[in-house]
């Protein structure tokens, strides 16, 4: 396959992963935690930590989903950390910051909080609420998969 047509494949991909998620996805009501998803699409074994404990270690080219019942009370402070514990990614994750409003036309639209890191081994995507959607991975800088 070409090198367009793998990033296109690539593209329809990520936008039927998110698609499915979010179908997938019943929203908590507002105010109340929402599940943790991590999408480690890297050759990095990625750990999750929340409020300084690892919930989770997430395996290269995997995604997973961590309930709310395995997670602390909100606030959460949320890195993903490379074996040797280097922080690759960080956000934080407030009561009130997953949302969904009703729009004028009648449609719905939901917030969330969502990082996201390219590396040059992959992409590595962390969220709480909608996934995030966007172009396809970007090339990242040298040496930056190192564990």
């Amino acid at each position: 396959m070409s090198r367009g047509g793998t990033r296109r494949a690539c593209a329809i991909t990520w936008c039927l992963l998110a698609l499915t998620l979010t179908a997938s996805c019943s929203p908590a009501p507002a105010g109340e935690a929402h599940d943790l998803v991590v999408s480690n699409q890297t050759t990095l074994i990625v750990s999750l930590v929340v409020n300084n404990a690892v919930v989770r270690t997430v395996p290269p080219h995997t995604q997973e989903l961590v309930s709310t019942s395995d997670l602390p009370s909100l606030p959460w402070s949320v890195e993903t950390r490379s074996a040797s514990g280097r922080v690759l990614s960080h956000m934080t994750v407030r009561a009130g910051d997953v949302a969904e409003t009703a729009l004028p036309d009648g449609g719905r639209e939901m917030k969330g909080d969502v990082v996201r890191v390219d590396l040059s081994c992959g992409r590595l995507d962390v969220w709480s609420g909608p996934p995030l959607l966007g172009p396809p991975p970007g090339p990242g800088v040298p040496n930056d998969c190192e564990p």
